[in-house]
């Protein structure tokens, strides 16, 4: 959505009126690209207690149900050039696709501890994988058959997965009848983020993890163009060979380095190698060195990524995985959108000030866990 509603909705395409500002087409932009994580904000709690009390299976595949919904409302308000269905099928796709926190339910329901993180690390390397291949093929697609078309290609595929789900996916956990459920004390479960003192400390590590390594992922690419004046298609090259230093970190490094230091070393040694690594960016005057300054971020911040969720589902029941992910995944979505804000703002001061700040997130972060794991 982020690659084309932008030229979309800031170029003369029906979207708006022709004599809009530059301004007043940003704030339209903005309040559009901000619909679709505040229903995944809203959505993921919500989901996750619904999974907990009538299982995985239903909940997930009428999720997917209602996200086939969404990208037809999308691809039609595009075609009718209506800000109001592209608002309405964000938000319905953001409610729907919060479902990841059932995916992460049922990791965990079927997994051991040891598993999970590397379990947890794939999930993590298909969306850096799918935020690759969707700008690219989708790119093309609007640009060479139209603005819907890559939202219409998602239908098919969207109902395929459905299909494939609805046959294949075992249920994990057994719907529990006997449970109450109340909408709203699903939607102030996220309220326990702050309550539960026995987690809520894992949650605060948790976001600031997550608002440190999504800045990067965001910050990096302004830090290469004002550094080094990359253009497009030097930005995206280094941006998809990060994102497969991601990969091969999922696949095949994560499972080896929590068998042989353990999750919570393994979880330490992350944070604090992907900070300084990260501050390190900003030091060397070659654009060759991102490939190891940037690799080494993107290694450890995938590890980190992986191993601090896996700890947070270690530690709580079965029966709390579907509320306690939803939860986390509420975190993740809050993360990802105040990573941008903040981002930019240090930007704006100078712009390496945003990966040393995150960078040192990070090392704080593993510092507490040090202290945590000591104590």
């Amino acid at each position: 959505m982020i690659t084309l509603f932008a030229p979309m909705l800031m170029g003369n395409n029906g979207f708006v009126p022709d004599g809009a500002s530059l301004g007043q087409r940003s704030v339209v932009l903005g309040l559009l690209l901000a619909i679709y994580p505040l229903g995944q904000f809203v959505g993921s709690p919500i989901l996750g207690a619904l999974s907990d009390r009538y299982g995985r299976r239903p909940v997930l595949v009428v999720s997917l149900l209602v996200t086939v919904l969404g990208y037809a409302v999308i691809a039609l308000g595009i075609e009718w050039r209506s800000i109001v269905l592209l608002g309405s099928g964000c938000l319905i796709g953001g409610l729907a696709e919060s479902n990841i926190a059932i995916a992460q339910s049922a990791i965990s329901d079927m997994s051991s501890p040891d598993e999970r993180p590397r379990l947890f690390a794939w999930t993590y390397s298909s969306s850096s994988l799918g935020y690759i291949a969707g700008p690219v093929v989708g790119g093309q697609m609007a640009l060479h058959l139209g603005w819907s078309v890559p939202f219409w290609l998602m239908v098919p595929l969207l109902v395929a997965t459905l299909i494939w789900t609805w046959f294949r996916f075992a249920e994990t956990h057994a719907a529990d009848r006997q449970a109450d459920f109340s909408l709203f004390a699903a939607m102030t479960n996220l309220s326990t983020v702050f309550t539960d003192e026995s987690i809520r400390r894992l949650y605060l590590l948790n976001f600031l993890i997550y608002l440190a390594l999504f800045g990067y992922f965001r910050m990096v690419l302004v830090y290469l163009v004002d550094r080094w004046d990359t253009g497009v298609d030097q930005t995206t090259l280094i941006y998809s060979g990060l994102a497969l230093i991601s990969a091969i970190t999922s696949f095949f490094i994560m499972a080896p380095l929590t068998r042989r230091m353990g999750l919570n070393r393994l979880a330490i040694t992350a944070c604090i190698a992907a900070g300084a690594a990260m501050i390190a960016i900003t030091v060397p005057s070659q654009i060759g060195s991102i490939w190891i300054t940037g690799g080494l971020t993107t290694m450890m911040g995938t590890i980190a990524l992986a191993a601090c969720p896996t700890i947070l589902s270690n530690a709580v029941s079965l029966e709390r995985q579907g509320r306690v992910m939803g939860n986390n995944q509420a975190i993740r979505v809050g993360a990802e959108s105040l990573s941008a804000m903040i981002g930019g703002a240090l930007a704006a001061v100078t712009i390496p000030l945003p990966l040393i700040v995150f960078g040192i997130f990070l090392i704080i972060c593993g510092g507490l866990l040090l202290r945590d794991f000591a104590a």
